[in-house]
């Protein structure tokens, strides 16, 4: 009797497990649930991804080690506001760096390229223009807007002034902030571009209130100009030597 009741036992522990087996085999063979995946963004265009790599070998050439490493991987995105034309934008971001490029479109399929490349963390920013062609039309590095408007308004007013003596046209400025570490209250720039000097000096201020103080000067001819951008974007010339 008791051999009779351990072989029914027997026999359904073997159903059990061929029970368990067969839905286990049934789950195996399932068709697997997909994965979830990303939308991946929008293309962004060669022309526009060829000027990011060559404003960052330019910022290589004129700011030695302020770029970031060559070996980050940046990715993309269009920004283009809906009905906007004429200009593209893009933003770019590697490892906390952030890049934001607008193509301008100036005739046909050519573009000027406008750059920014920022790292918050560091308080880097660095501006700059590229061709079609992707040569470097300048470079400003920790300079503020307001100045690069002065100085565009100083080359004018000498080109003006003393067209043969003045810096030719088309000449690629590089900028960079000078102020003196530990200055407070005032803030200094400088531009260079072939065998001249433009240096820029203001008082930190509302905007309103702030006037540059103003000298360009060339190695070359020996010319030496200075002058006062006032808060209207007038210009007071203190010298002028020739």
């Amino acid at each position: 009797m008791p051999r009779t009741r351990a072989a029914k036992l027997g026999w359904v522990l073997l159903g059990v497990l061929l029970l368990a087996t067969v839905a286990g085999c049934r789950d195996f063979w399932k068709t697997p649930t997909p994965t979830p995946t990303s939308t991946p963004a929008p293309d962004i265009p060669q022309e526009v991804v060829t000027a990011l790599y060559a404003a960052l070998d330019h910022l290589r050439l004129a700011h030695t080690g302020q770029a970031p490493p060559e070996d980050v991987r940046w990715s993309g995105l269009n920004t283009t506001p809906p009905l906007v034309t004429g200009v593209q934008s893009y933003e770019f971001e590697a490892n906390g760096w952030r890049m934001a490029i607008h193509a301008l479109l100036i005739t046909g399929d050519a573009s000027i390229y406008e750059i920014t490349l920022t790292n918050p963390e560091t308080t880097f920013r660095w501006t700059s223009k590229l061709t079609a062609d992707y040569a470097l039309l300048e470079s400003n590095l920790d300079v503020a807007a307001d100045v690069v408007v002065v100085r565009d308004i100083v080359l004018s007013h000498v080109k003006a002034r003393y067209s043969d003596q003045a810096p030719a046209h088309g000449l690629t400025w590089i900028g960079k902030r000078t102020t003196p570490e530990g200055s407070v209250g005032q803030e200094s720039c400088q531009f260079t571009a072939n065998a001249w000097t433009m240096k820029v000096a203001y008082q930190l201020a509302r905007a309103d209130q702030v006037s540059y103080r103003v000298e360009l000067r060339s190695l070359s001819n020996q010319f030496i100009w200075r002058g006062i951008v006032d808060p209207q974007g007038k210009v007071k010339e203190v010298r002028a030597l020739r």
